[in-house]
C-alpha cells in the first residue's frame, strides 16, 4: 500500500502532467491563413500589416493605419484560463487616452473574447459585437500605469483595457507577460469567465497619424 507522502507526491505529478499537457501554443506560420489566423480591416481606414516571422513569432505594422487579426478557437481550447506571450514594440504611437474613442491608438493588443457557445460560429466583428461577449484587452500603449483596468470605448461594459506596458515602455526590448485570465475577468466584470472563444491581435495609429513597429511570439494558452 502506498504511504501517504507517496499519495501526495503521485497525485501533484498528476497535477503537473494535466497542466502541462493542456498548454498550447498557438502558431502563426508559415502562412497566417493556414494557421486559423484571419485579418479584420476598418472601412475608411488604412490596414494595419500582420505577417508571419517564424511558426510562433509574428511582425505586426500599421502606419496610419488599424487592423485586428483573429484565431477563432475550438472547444479543447475554451476552458484555457492563462495566457503567456512575449512582445516588443520598436516604433509606436504616443501616449493616448485609451478610454476615449478617436483618440485610443495603441502599438499593440491582445484580446482575449469570452462568450457562450452560441457566440461560436460568429464572424470576429459579430463575435465583438455580440451582447454575450466580453473581452480582456491587454494593451502596449496608452498614458496609464502598468495594472490600470480601464473601459473600452469600443465596447462600453462588455470590454475592459488592461495595461501592461504604457506607451513610455523602452523600445526594442523583449519583454514577457503572464497573465491570470480567470482572475483578472473576475476583477473587470465581477463575474466569473465563460467559454474563452477567440484571440484577436490588434494595432491602432490611424488616429494619432503615426507608425507602430511590434513583434510577438510565443503566445500560448494554459
Amino acid at each position: 500500500m502506498a504511504g501517504p507522502k507517496l499519495v501526495v507526491l503521485l497525485s501533484a505529478v498528476a497535477v503537473l502532467q494535466s497542466t502541462l499537457a493542456f498548454a498550447e501554443e498557438l502558431g502563426f506560420g508559415p502562412d497566417l491563413h493556414q494557421a486559423g489566423w484571419r485579418t479584420v480591416t476598418f472601412p475608411g481606414i488604412a490596414a494595419a500589416s500582420f505577417k508571419a516571422t517564424g511558426r510562433t513569432s509574428l511582425e505586426v505594422s500599421a502606419d496610419s493605419a488599424a487592423g485586428l487579426l483573429c484565431r477563432m478557437l475550438d472547444g479543447a481550447q475554451w476552458q484555457a484560463r492563462k495566457a503567456h506571450w512575449r512582445w516588443r514594440v520598436r516604433q509606436g504611437a504616443p501616449a493616448t487616452d485609451l478610454t476615449t474613442r478617436g483618440v485610443d491608438d495603441r502599438a499593440l493588443a491582445v484580446y482575449f473574447v469570452f462568450g457562450a457557445r452560441a457566440d461560436a460560429g460568429k464572424s470576429p466583428t459579430g463575435l465583438l459585437g455580440s451582447a454575450t461577449v466580453t473581452a480582456l484587452v491587454y494593451v502596449f500603449g496608452g498614458d496609464k500605469p502598468r495594472g490600470r483596468i480601464l473601459p473600452s470605448p469600443h465596447m462600453g461594459e462588455r470590454g475592459k483595457f488592461i495595461v501592461l506596458r504604457p506607451a513610455d515602455t523602452q523600445k526594442s526590448v523583449w519583454l514577457d507577460e503572464d497573465v491570470d485570465l480567470a482572475t483578472d475577468h473576475l476583477r473587470a466584470f465581477a463575474r466569473p469567465a465563460p467559454l474563452l472563444l477567440a484571440v484577436i491581435i490588434m494595432s491602432d495609429s490611424d488616429d494619432t497619424r503615426t507608425r507602430n513597429r511590434a513583434d510577438i511570439e510565443g503566445l500560448t494558452l494554459n
